[in-house]
C-alpha cells in the first residue's frame, strides 16, 4: 500500500524550514514547537492518530502510525485561514481499501468545516482543538470530488473558505 499526500505549510514554509536541520518533525521543529506539547484530537479510519501542537509561531498536526511519526503539516494564522493546513492522504495499491483522509487546522473561531465537492455538496465536521477531519474512500473516476472547505462559526455563519491541495482526477483509482 502507498500514500499519495497533498499538503503545505504555511506562510514562508521555505525560510523556516531550510534553516531548521533535517531529521524527525522538522516542520514541527521549524515552528519552534515540540513532541512534549502534542495534544491527541482524534484517530483517522486509516489507523494513524492525529495530535496537535500550538505555539506563538502557529500550529502543527502531527500523524503517527504504530508510534512512529507519518506525517506533519503546518501553518501560522493567516496561513491556516488560507488553507495551508490541509492535507490530502489516500490510499494506493492493490492491497489497501484505498481510504481518504482529509485532516486540517481550522482558523481560531471556528466551530465546523464544510466540505464542498465539485458537484456543490457538501458534509460538515466539528473542530477538535483547532484541527478538523473527514474520512472517505477516493472518488471513482469521473466522479464529484472533494474541493474546498468553509470554515463556520457557531451558528453557521460563514467566515471564510480555502481550496483543497487537491487536482482533479489525480486520486488513487480502484484496481481493475
Amino acid at each position: 500500500m502507498g500514500l499519495a499526500i497533498a499538503g503545505g505549510v504555511g506562510s514562508s514554509p521555505g525560510a523556516l524550514v531550510s534553516t531548521t536541520p533535517p531529521g524527525p518533525e522538522r516542520l514541527v521543529r521549524a515552528y519552534g514547537l515540540g513532541s512534549s506539547s502534542r495534544q491527541p484530537v482524534f484517530s483517522l479510519a486509516n489507523g494513524d492518530d492525529v495530535a496537535i501542537t500550538t505555539g506563538p509561531a502557529g500550529s502543527c498536526l502531527v500523524r503517527t502510525l504504530a508510534g512512529r511519526d507519518a506525517g506533519e503539516t503546518c501553518a501560522a494564522g493567516a496561513g491556516i485561514a488560507e488553507g495551508k493546513g490541509i492535507t490530502v492522504t489516500d490510499e494506493c495499491g492493490s492491497a489497501s481499501r484505498h481510504l481518504m483522509e482529509i485532516t486540517g487546522l481550522a482558523p481560531a473561531g471556528t466551530a465546523t468545516v464544510l466540505l464542498r465537492s465539485t458537484d456543490g455538496a457538501g458534509q460538515t465536521t466539528v473542530v477538535v482543538d483547532g484541527a478538523f477531519r473527514f474520512d472517505g474512500t477516493n472518488p471513482q473516476p469521473g466522479s464529484p470530488y472533494p474541493a474546498g472547505v468553509e470554515w463556520l462559526r457557531e451558528g453557521g455563519r460563514t467566515v471564510g473558505s480555502a481550496s483543497l491541495p487537491v487536482e482533479g482526477g489525480r486520486f488513487c483509482l480502484p484496481a481493475d
